[in-house]
Parts: structure tokens; sequence; C-alpha cells
């Protein structure tokens, strides 16, 4: 069994403030203060950290999957500098009311749905009792209830003092 950090993108690791909250390229991608520190952190306490993201802007036409995987890439650049990564990415492009007709479709992977969390239950037995997620909408929480798991609504500045307040992550 392992203990599973899921942890939200847009408004967690990075600021969702620009394009009205659709991130999809490098350009647009600006990191939360602390963020990258968290991950480092999650992973020193022997957590798998997996990034679970709703990306509805690839089936709104607003940027292709190459776009999100080049910035998941970058993402995953900027932790390798830092000895560190995240265990695995989920992102679900679809959404119902999408431009884009291949991903114009309602999905088990979109949040609050927790299809994403299936998938990583499937290949790491999770921890339920030790494990999270952290987001910054009630979606979030509805995928963390759904998978049996704690929830934490992020709202601050900081995710790792986020994360170093919670008592039971150690």
């Amino acid at each position: 069994m392992f203990k599973v950090a899921f942890l939200d993108r847009d408004g967690v690791i990075n600021k969702n403030n620009l394009n009205n909250g659709y991130i999809g390229k490098i350009k647009d991608f600006k990191l939360l203060p602390g963020s990258l520190k968290a991950i480092v952190y999650l992973k020193s306490l022997n957590f798998k950290v997996v990034l679970v993201s709703n990306q509805s802007g690839v089936a709104r036409g607003y940027f292709k999957i190459s776009d999100v995987n080049k910035l998941h890439k970058y993402l995953q650049d900027l932790l390798k500098k830092k000895d560190s990564k995240l265990d695995k990415i989920l992102f679900c492009p679809f959404h119902k009311d999408g431009k884009v007709k291949k991903y114009k479709k309602i999905s088990v992977l979109r949040k609050p749905n927790n299809g994403m969390f299936k998938i990583i239950n499937s290949k790491w037995k999770v921890d339920k009792k030790k494990s999270f997620m952290i987001g910054d909408q009630y979606t979030d929480m509805l995928f963390a209830k759904k998978s049996g798991i704690k929830g934490f609504m992020f709202k601050e500045k900081n995710l790792l003092k986020f994360i170093k307040s919670k008592k039971f992550i150690k």
C-alpha cells in the first residue's frame, strides 16, 4: 500500500488567474510560492505525488494536448533540478461543451469524478487512510470524497507552508 498525495495543478501548483484560468502553455505557467518545495517535501516523506488536473482548454480549443504535455515536461524538468519529480501526471482533456469534436464528451476522468484516482489505485494500491487531495475547487473535494481520501481546500499563497500546517502529513 502506498500513501499518495494527489495535487490539483491550476491554483495549487501554479497561478490560475491568467487566460480565465485556462493554462495550457508554458508562457502562461507561473508557479505559486512553495509549490516545488512542497513536492520535494512530500517525496521526502515517502509519498507518491500525483498531479490530477482537468484541462478542458483542450476540448474548448484553447490549446492542444501537445501544449499540455510540453508544460508538464517543463514542470518535471524544474523538479528534476531539485532532484525530485511527480510520480504520475494525469489530466482530463474532455468536456461536454467542448468545441473540438474529439474531446467533446462526458468523461469519468473529469473531476469531480474519480477516474484518475482509479487509475492510480490500479497502478499502486492507495492507502486511503494516509492519502489525500489538495485542490482549490469544490470539484477537487468531491474527487477526494468519492475516492475515500481526505480533501484539503487550498486558498493560501504558499503550498509548502500549507502542507506543513497539516499535522497528519508525516
